[in-house]
């Protein structure tokens, strides 16, 4: 990822976009958040992540690691900040301050990332089959596996489910796809996946892992 001159206004969020806020001390999947609203040059607002049903218990001045999928920028985001103020009412929410700086890392959906992340494939009807395998290169829009045996046919739906780690958190992605290819392996099958549409998580956590694989070659 790349530090630009990018102004947090420029990246044209709306109400309701996803966010993970990593806070430091926690390594928890306690950082997820919503994007409530933002002022040019004064504060980010943003949903109070919960524990348990409860909010978070804060300080004002706890620094933060802010990571996000700009849609409109086809681009993962990250930056640094600290909390200015904290509400309850009417319902708890964050300011964060505006960030001096903005990280960008763009991905094309072509790009793919060498690795060996084991991963569940569900398939057949309704999905109610299921066998291990390794994905061996990985990108926003597909994947290559591996698997001893994995009896499925071109055109064929599956499922994903992989656990990953991203900044050192542990999160489980679910992953729709389509089989394009099939082709013998020694000692098995590859299999060649093309992703279809995913949730806003599951993109900001696939993203954030390619990236991390792509600098790591």
């Amino acid at each position: 990822m790349e530090e630009k001159n990018t102004r947090f206004e420029d990246l044209r969020l709306t109400p309701g976009q996803p966010l993970q806020l990593d806070f430091e001390g926690y390594t928890t999947e306690r950082d997820r958040s919503v994007l409530i609203g933002y002022r040019a040059g004064q504060s980010i607002v943003v949903t109070t992540p919960l524990v348990n049903g409860s909010p978070m218990v804060l300080k004002l001045g706890a620094p933060l690691a802010v990571r996000l999928f700009a849609t409109q920028m086809n681009c993962a985001c990250a930056f640094r900040t600290e909390i200015t103020h904290i509400s309850r009412a009417p319902y708890p929410h964050l300011h964060l301050a505006m960030p001096s700086s903005l990280v960008l890392g763009e991905v094309r959906s072509s790009v793919r990332a060498k690795v060996a992340l084991i991963t569940s494939v569900h398939y057949g009807d309704n999905f109610t089959q299921k066998c291990s395998a390794m994905i061996k290169d990985l990108s926003l829009g597909g994947a290559r596996l591996e698997a001893k045996m994995l009896p499925v046919e071109v055109g064929e739906n599956v499922q994903l489910t992989a656990q990953v780690a991203v900044s050192g958190i542990e999160r489980i992605i679910k992953l729709d796809a389509i089989v394009r290819a099939i082709t013998k392996e020694t000692g098995g099958v590859g299999v060649g996946l093309q992703f279809q549409a995913m949730s806003d998580s599951d993109r900001i956590t696939l993203h954030a892992y390619v990236l991390s694989n792509i600098h790591r070659q």
